[in-house]
């Protein structure tokens, strides 16, 4: 199991420790530390998408982690598919993270409202603005965990799927399994299976073809979503363009195993 909460917005820390909004962190910095900087974020949109993903959950700036999700927003990726999270970054980390769920959910449902007034409106406040962040540091702040967040924004369940820092905690479970070590065993027993029931023209690499399906499942599976919605955020994430037919057959030959798997990891962590 992860060892991190499905609550982790801490209100006596974000209050008491140095915080600061990202035009803040790019303030601070200076000279050719400030150069090297816009250089990377320029740099940004002649990245692969795959390879972006990869970077956030290695990503040491907070700043650059800001860059990063809005590259990744542009490519219309949902901050669920972003890859690992940054907990290395601590608190401020989690602040920025937060506050690219709340970007996230007014660039694609900006008719949606919060429920109490703070939350209303930073929804209000034209997203990435200095008054912006402002309001999204002081609700960081407030609320002390996921439940607060929830209501305070009146997120629906299907809304939530799409966020980082506002998963239930068997979701944010299901996240941990398919990233970092639990991916790369996912995709061990996905090649066992491929391996076992071989394709007999030989031009495939069960390798190869096992980490793909174990990319679209986890795709899938984060999104809770049917083949064509999987289908389309597949290729939003890879490029690769798949039918609602191919993206089905593809999730039929891999969803024994991959249930079957996070079942045997759910029993295994209850033991530890």
């Amino acid at each position: 199991m992860s060892t991190h909460p499905a609550i982790d917005l801490d209100t006596k820390e974000a209050a008491e420790c140095g915080l600061f909004s990202v035009p803040e962190l790019v303030a601070r910095k200076r000279g050719a530390e400030l150069e090297r900087f816009n250089a990377r974020v320029k740099a940004l949109a002649e990245r692969d998408t795959l390879d972006l993903r990869a970077s956030v959950g290695t990503c040491a700036d907070p700043a650059m982690l800001w860059s990063l999700h809005m590259e990744l927003m542009g490519r219309g990726l949902p901050p669920i598919l972003r890859g690992q999270r940054p907990w290395h970054l601590g608190t401020q980390g989690r602040l920025v993270e937060f506050a690219a769920d709340v970007a996230w959910l007014q660039a694609t449902e900006p008719g949606h409202r919060g429920r109490y007034g703070l939350a209303r409106a930073i929804l209000k406040t034209p997203w990435g603005s200095d008054g912006w962040w402002r309001l999204v540091l002081r609700q960081f702040g407030r609320s002390g965990d996921v439940r607060g967040l929830v209501l305070a924004f009146g997120l629906t369940e299907p809304q939530r799927f799409h966020l980082r820092t506002v998963q239930t905690a068997h979701r944010a479970q299901i996240f941990e399994r398919l990233h970092g070590d639990g991916f790369g065993k996912l995709v061990g027993v996905i090649e066992d299976a491929v391996r076992a029931a071989p394709d007999l023209s030989g031009r495939t690499d069960p390798r190869a073809t096992a980490i793909r399906r174990a990319q679209l499942w986890r795709v899938h599976r984060l999104l809770d979503e049917g083949p064509a919605r999987t289908a389309y955020s597949w290729a939003r994430l890879s490029g690769e363009e798949l039918n609602r037919w191919q993206v089905a057959k593809q999730l039929a030959a891999v969803k024994d195993v991959a249930l079957a798997f996070e079942r045997f990891r759910v029993d295994a962590e209850a033991l530890e």
